[in-house]
């Protein structure tokens, strides 16, 4: 199977006018295409004749924008690459913000032992989700499943997303707008098709459009994981409330409460801010547990790595007895 290729050129080349008169741009790059992040500030500076900034924190979504600490150096515009904007914040940019849409330039890959498998999974009334790269897919993807047998539906989103079927990792909105007893998760990963399954309670597929290849999000094991961290942090003493300073993600007012209502239990809570959440920066300060009221992909990507329990809020409201276990609750924001 060839590499599958994502398109970023096309997206650069047409911002030319909107760089125009631009001597500074800050450049903000996903994880995956940091090996090709010297082309693309190459390709900026020959388009606008600024120089190029390229921020080194990690770029996990639209939701964690550079623009405030790179406006503080001077930066005219900003580039941010692979998201699409979020409509709820797109009038609080500290500078203008051009989002740069990343692509899956391969075709649609569907054989015929994957709608075989699809069937297996699945029943024919299914809702069909997918994240940014991959959206201009969907309209292809539907029209083979209608010929396969299948009645698939995209769902409208919510004030965190940019167009009809998109998933984010904090909003499974989109599935949850649908009435449909299952549901089929375009692309790649495990963690985006795992937030719809537990979020609705209902059977999801995975398709991989570059191979073909169709697997269930199976959430067993990791409802497993998630339990036994909630049950760990119930033997924590002193706990950090991590909550991030990006406008996205930023929740203060509820990692306040969540404080409050660690130390009416009897805990001992700290209040910690940063732009990206790692247990590093909780070292010498006798942390036994936390909660992360940022992006909920920490905690449920990361937190196995890491010595302590990590918690969501609503598996810290679970291990508080402020709501039920069950159905297990993930964390999404409005």
């Amino acid at each position: 199977m060839a590499e599958p290729r994502f398109d970023w050129e096309s997206g650069i080349d047409a911002l030319a006018p909107h760089l125009a008169g631009t001597k500074r741009i800050g450049l903000q790059v996903p994880e995956g295409l940091r090996p090709r992040a010297p082309d693309i500030v190459a390709r900026l500076a020959q388009l606008s004749g600024a120089e190029v900034l390229l921020w080194g924190e990690p770029t996990f979504g639209a939701c964690d924008l550079a623009d405030r600490p790179l406006s503080e150096v001077g930066v005219d515009a900003l580039v941010h690459l692979g998201h699409l904007p979020m409509p709820y914040h797109a009038d609080c940019y500290a500078v203008p913000v051009h989002f740069v849409p990343v692509q899956h330039t391969g075709a649609l890959v569907l054989p015929r032992k994957a709608i075989a498998r699809l069937h297996e999974l699945l029943p024919e009334a299914i809702g069909v989700v997918t994240t940014a790269q991959h959206l201009h897919l969907l309209g292809e993807l539907q029209e083979r499943l209608a010929t396969a047998g299948f009645a698939p539906e995209v769902g409208e989103g919510s004030p965190r997303l940019a167009a009809p079927g998109q998933l984010l990792g904090c909003s499974s909105a989109v599935a949850r707008s649908l009435d449909v007893p299952g549901y089929l998760y375009l692309g790649t990963g495990v963690f985006h098709p795992l937030t719809v399954a537990l979020s609705t309670g209902k059977p999801v597929a995975c398709l991989d459009p570059h191979s073909g290849a169709v697997t269930e999000a199976d959430a067993d094991l990791f409802l497993r994981q998630r339990y036994a961290a909630i049950a760990a942090g119930g033997r924590a003493q002193r706990w950090a409330v991590l909550f991030s300073t990006q406008i996205g993600q930023e929740r203060l007012a509820l990692a306040e409460r969540l404080a409050g209502e660690l130390r009416d239990a009897g805990y001992e809570a700290l209040l910690i801010g940063s732009i990206h959440q790692s247990e590093g920066q909780l070292a010498g300060l006798g942390i036994g547990a936390a909660v992360i009221t940022a992006c909920p992909r920490v905690a449920i990507e990361d937190g196995p790595t890491w010595s302590i329990p990590l918690l969501t809020v609503p598996e810290l409201q679970i291990l508080l007895g402020r709501r039920d276990s069950e159905p297990y609750p993930f964390d999404e924001f409005p």
